[in-house]
């Protein structure tokens, strides 16, 4: 169980980071990262849809981020005690004095 929760981490460390990426190479409105690497870097790569294809990856990444983390926190969360009393063990009875 531990090897699949190894690897389940090494999945949200790089989908964490594709995401960032993905999210910071899309065109925004005033510049930013989206000029990486001179001016149509990412339309001569992607070609026109460029934005179409970023937009896709965001969403299927953000998934695949979503989902990984509740399967990761399923799996290592410690259950609850479902009672007070630890292994059934009956309580001390009183003297009346």
């Amino acid at each position: 169980m531990s090897i699949l929760i190894g690897f389940l981490y090494v999945v949200e460390v790089a989908t964490c980071l594709l995401l960032g990426l993905a999210v910071m190479l899309q065109k925004p409105k005033e510049g930013g990262l989206g000029g990486l690497g001179g001016g149509s870097a990412m339309e001569a790569a992607l070609g026109a849809d460029a934005g179409n294809v970023l937009i896709k990856a965001t969403a299927i990444l953000g998934t695949v981020f979503l989902l990984n983390t509740l399967v990761l926190v399923r799996l290592t969360s410690t259950p609850k005690p479902t009672s007070v009393v630890s292994d059934g063990a009956a309580p001390a009875s009183q003297s009346a004095e």
